[in-house]
């Protein structure tokens, strides 16, 4: 862990890279909370076969910068469960994701918030009532809202990843002189 810590701090972070396993479930997790100048870190939790503390770090940072450039109130932080979806049933999939989340419970809402990634997106609906606490996580059904008959936020499916995209690529094209309307 020390030579993790050596490999990726500067003066932004990480302030916490941590490892979870649970033996009944096999879930292996991590964490890494880059960031909470801003506020509790916020980022998805991937499910891969491949994602690796690297990888995980890189998108905490990413999401560090992401809401601060965006003027959230919230820091930068990801995580990962190391498992192929495509190779376990919804139930075991649904099991790792309630084992990660009471595991990383000590830390969630209070510094980091969970949001739907690669592999994830329905289920969590699962992590917030392992976690025992709507606030710890975003991409949740609307019927989980606090406020019946509000909206949720966001939700996931509207893809508003996808929209910060596009955004960037018309202001982008604007920049540069470029007229996409005009293109075939």
């Amino acid at each position: 862990m020390r030579y993790l810590m050596e490999k990726f701090a500067d003066e932004w972070g990480p302030e916490k890279i941590l490892q979870v396993y649970d033996s009944e479930t096999k879930m292996k997790g991590i964490l890494v909370i880059d960031n909470t100048a801003l506020g509790p870190g916020k980022g998805g939790i991937r499910m891969t076969s491949t994602v690796d503390i690297e990888e995980v770090f890189r998108l905490a940072r990413t999401m560090t910068w992401k809401c601060a450039l965006a003027e959230l109130p919230f820091g930068g932080a990801k995580s990962g469960i190391i498992a192929d979806p495509e190779k376990i049933s919804k139930e075991e999939k649904n099991n790792l994701i309630r084992a990660f989340a009471i595991a990383i419970k000590p830390l969630s809402p209070s510094l980091y918030i969970a949001g739907p990634d690669i592999n994830t997106g329905e289920e969590m609906a699962i992590y917030a009532i392992a976690n025992g606490n709507l606030n710890s996580c975003t991409g949740k059904p609307a019927y989980m809202c606090v406020r019946p008959g509000e909206k949720c936020g966001i939700p996931h499916e509207y893809g508003s990843t996808a929209y910060g995209v596009f955004h960037a690529i018309m202001v982008a094209s604007e920049h540069v002189g470029l007229n996409l309307k005009r293109q075939e």
